[in-house]
């Protein structure tokens, strides 16, 4: 009679299949556990500053154990790297997503300021998050302050491409109006973070709105009167 016993390779391949089945979910629950430290980082460093953010305070918001911040992150310290890059990435995919939707000037415009009124107004963890950052690490840490450097030149740069998809054409006035948009929203984020019941806020982005006009407006006007040149000619 022949054996039913499988061979080696069979209880390789078994054994094999059985560890890598075994292995999906792990690697699920321990993404999952790194995502809930990461998000309670974001949150505690924005509601209290990195200083005051202790490891039991991040380990009871994000229900893990001690252990499991070391385990992923090393320390404390080590949450700030990835949770400056992950609001910095929610930022500027926010921005990017205002000024790409299609729509005439003045509807990307409107949108873009209104992204930027969102995130002060909405999302104001965000912005303490990386001002805690600023104010408290960067001095200590010049890797913390090339970080926020860098954040800022990439929301820069997403401001500029944008203005430059929708005008049509690349102009050094779009480096001015993404700068001018930036200091406004540190203007409106100091008047959210002091008094955020006055109606200071809603004219700063009214303001804004007026300035980027100002700056940009000949050319909108411009891709404007081509764009009907072009729909006379063809009618």
């Amino acid at each position: 009679m022949a054996s039913t016993r499988p061979s080696a390779t069979d209880r390789s391949g078994t054994q094999e299949g059985g560890r890598w089945a075994g292995q999906a979910p792990r690697r699920a629950r321990s993404e999952a556990t790194r995502e809930r430290i990461l998000a309670a980082a974001i949150e505690l460093f924005g509601e209290r500053g990195f200083a005051a953010t202790g490891i039991e305070a991040l380990c009871q918001r994000a229900d893990v154990a001690r252990t499991a911040i070391y385990w992923h992150f090393g320390s404390k310290e080590g949450l700030v790297a990835p949770a400056m890059e992950r609001v910095a990435s929610e930022w500027i995919e926010e921005i990017e997503k205002a000024v790409y939707l299609e729509g005439n000037p003045g509807a990307r415009l409107d949108r873009f300021i209104a992204s930027l009124r969102d995130l002060v107004v909405q999302r104001l963890n965000l912005v303490r998050l990386m001002l805690a950052v600023a104010i408290e690490r960067s001095d200590q840490d010049p890797t913390k302050r090339e970080a926020l450097r860098a954040i800022f030149e990439r929301a820069h740069a997403a401001i500029v491409r944008g203005i430059d998809d929708t005008l049509g054409t690349p102009s050094t006035e779009s480096a001015l109006a993404a700068r001018t948009a930036l200091a406004f929203v540190s203007h409106a984020v100091a008047h959210q973070l002091f008094d955020p019941r006055s109606g200071e806020v809603a004219r700063v982005f009214t303001e804004l709105r007026a300035a980027l006009v100002l700056m940009i407006g000949p050319r909108a006007q411009s891709r404007a009167a081509a764009a009907r040149a072009i729909g006379t000619t063809e009618a």
